[in-house]
């Protein structure tokens, strides 16, 4: 072994081995960050091993053809890739803390809104993150230092030889990434078209091999959309026209508002257990309680949404369609034709508006909402921005003026409202310090905030409704009070569980603490229902709605909650379901009594289990091929 003036021990036999350590330890860098990401998304490690051989396939795949380059750009090439991976690394990363889902390829529309929840996505960062990108500042030292050294090159000029090795590399990384694939799609069939429960795909695939599978469904989607065939349209018709005919409406209901406004009003994380709870003998919603009592209420009504959160709880309520099963509907599917509760109150003579004090462009809502029938949109841009709290128009504002707005609308009309100031972190300034509410043990904390927020919401919810009876709207309106999507996330249910007084470390009792109210006040002598036993969902609001106004609504998956013995299941978007009192979670192969938390037989929900899937993915065609368009043509 020759050793130069600079000291170099990195030839033998005239061969250089600084780029041949460059590219390990770029490649074993890159496989650590996804090992950790991987053990955040699970630590069950029976799986885990497996996974991340797949994803060190797809490493070796990508810098495979990056050791055929240039010599002057090899190196800056594969730093560039390890740059684009760990940002990829880190979406995954911020989506879990948040979403408690990875990341979607779908989802790329919505980095534009990322500077609308800055705080929020600022909350989640760790200090320890750091350590993700320890690894640049390493290899640049490293180039730097070995430039000093005079000495051939690793990788020489391409050749047979060279050729043969990199495409040797990327048949090995492809072999374990088709290996796991494969092997996965036996065990589980159809769980990679569907990705019904994403870190549970990347749990037993690896969050790179993840990441491949959903650029291809992306891709496959956009292309099946402009390929479908005659017969899926005639079966998907025929499917919602039997269902649309079997369906369950009540009759007692049926034609009550007819006439009436509607106004809606999703509220910003609003969860169903702060309804008539009391903290320090203090309720946190006493406005929204007394609505209750006025009002029918079903108190096992559950969050439906995905990945698109206040979005997706928008789309159920309007559409009665499932959310998008990878990626947001509404900004993946605003082209679509819809034939939703806007239109149909619409062509019922109805004057339709949402109201929403953040700018038009977030969530994409000024182009999905004309799709869906609104007539108009009245955003930040149309408000006085006299008062900024947290993400937007302060809820106080935003009440008063939409009220202001309400009482100039002809009749009838049906109004969309959605709050701003309750959103996650629950730490907004002007929110806390307009809330004489103390929390005790819990101040400072993320529930702390929360119910602060809560309660700031209610006081302003009370002032509308004085106003809407003021105006004489309370009594000529139904109003629909629900919340959109959880607020606590699972990190912080320690909290919760000292809120509540009650364990949830299973995934049937943390299920069932993901419930919204559900409030529906319906002017007249009909009897106020209080439901605590009768499952429902948000997708079960416009067929509920259109019964009670008396029109037809033809394209909805939800019922009508006031059907009695109703026995329709709620449906969430990774195939897991609650009938009756059972809730069954068919990618665990369980089924657990919700009250008694004992197991059942998952053998006997097969058939239900069967339906599920069914409505899902009719749900999904009818979405992702835009068959309602070619339906009613």
């Amino acid at each position: 072994m020759k050793i130069n003036k600079h000291g170099s021990i990195y030839r033998r036999s005239g061969r250089d081995f600084r780029e041949f350590f460059f590219f390990v330890f770029i490649i074993l860098s890159i496989y650590l960050k996804f090992y950790c990401l991987e053990f955040t998304v699970s630590s069950t490690a029976a799986r885990y091993t497996f996974s991340v051989f797949s994803s060190l396939g797809i490493i070796l795949m990508i810098f495979a053809p990056i050791i055929l380059l240039w010599r002057r750009i090899r190196a800056f090439c594969a730093i560039l890739a390890d740059f684009a991976l760990t940002a990829l690394m880190m979406t995954d990363l911020l989506h879990m803390r948040y979403y408690s889902d990875l990341f979607t390829f779908a989802n790329i529309g919505l980095s534009s809104q990322v500077t609308e929840i800055a705080e929020s996505v600022i909350s989640l960062v760790k200090i320890s993150d750091i350590l993700y990108f320890i690894d640049f500042p390493l290899l640049i030292i490293y180039i730097i230092a070995a430039r000093k050294l005079s000495v051939k090159s690793f990788f020489k000029k391409v050749n047979f030889c060279r050729m043969f090795v990199s495409l040797l590399i990327f048949v090995f990384g492809a072999s374990l990434l088709a290996l796991r694939i494969i092997s996965y799609q036996a065990k589980v069939p159809g769980v990679l078209s569907s990705m019904w429960d994403r870190p549970a795909v990347c749990n037993n695939i690896g969050a790179l091999t993840y990441h491949a599978v959903d650029a291809w469904n992306v891709a496959n989607t956009a292309y099946m959309k402009k390929h479908v065939p005659e017969s899926e349209i005639k079966e998907v018709s025929e499917w919602m026209a039997e269902r649309n005919l079997n369906v369950k409406r009540s009759e007692a209901y049926r034609g009550a508002a007819k006439g009436k406004n509607l106004i809606i009003i999703q509220v910003e994380s609003l969860q169903e257990f702060v309804v008539g709870l009391k903290y320090n003998g203090e309720e946190i919603t006493p406005n929204l309680n007394k609505f209750v009592k006025e009002s029918s209420y079903f108190s096992r009504a559950y969050n439906q949404t995905a990945l698109g959160n206040s979005s997706d709880a928008e789309f159920l309520v309007n559409t009665g369609l499932y959310p998008a099963r990878s990626g947001v509907a509404y900004t993946r599917f605003a082209a679509n034709k819809y034939h939703a509760l806007p239109e149909i109150l619409a062509q019922n003579g109805y004057t339709t508006l949402a109201l929403h004090g953040d700018r038009p462009g977030f969530w994409n809502r000024q182009h999905i909402y004309p799709s869906i029938g609104f007539g108009r949109f009245v955003s930040k841009n149309d408000f006085v921005v006299d008062e900024n709290i947290g993400m937007g128009l302060s809820d106080k504002s935003f009440f008063r003026q939409s009220l202001e707005i309400l009482s100039k609308e002809h009749n009838p009309f049906y109004a969309f409202l959605i709050t701003l100031t309750s959103h996650y972190p629950f730490n907004f300034q002007g929110t806390l310090a307009q809330t004489p509410f103390d929390a005790g043990k819990f101040s400072g904390t993320l529930m702390g905030n929360y119910l602060i927020s809560m309660r700031y919401f209610d006081t302003q919810f009370g002032m509308f409704i004085k106003g809407l009876k003021a105006r004489g709207l309370l009594d000529s309106s139904v109003i629909i009070v629900y919340g959109d999507h959880t607020a606590i996330p699972v990190w912080d249910r320690a909290n919760l569980e000292k809120l509540i007084g009650r364990s949830l470390s299973d995934s049937t009792q943390w299920r069932e603490m993901q419930k919204v109210p559900l409030v529906l006040r319906i002017p007249g002598k009909h009897k106020k229902v209080k439901d605590k036993i009768t499952p429902v969902g948000l997708v079960d609001v416009p067929t509920t709605a259109a019964n009670l106004f008396g029109v037809e609504f033809p394209f909805g998956f939800g019922s009508d909650i006031f059907a009695g013995d109703r026995r329709e299941p709620v449906i969430f978007r990774n195939g897991s379901y609650i009938l009756g009192n059972t809730f069954v979670e068919p990618s665990l192969l369980k089924a657990t009594d919700i009250a008694k938390g004992m197991s059942m037989d998952y053998a006997s929900y097969s058939a239900a289990t069967s339906e599920v899937k069914k409505r899902l993915k009719t749900s999904d065609k009818i979405l992702e091929h835009d068959l309602i368009g070619k339906i009613i043509k």
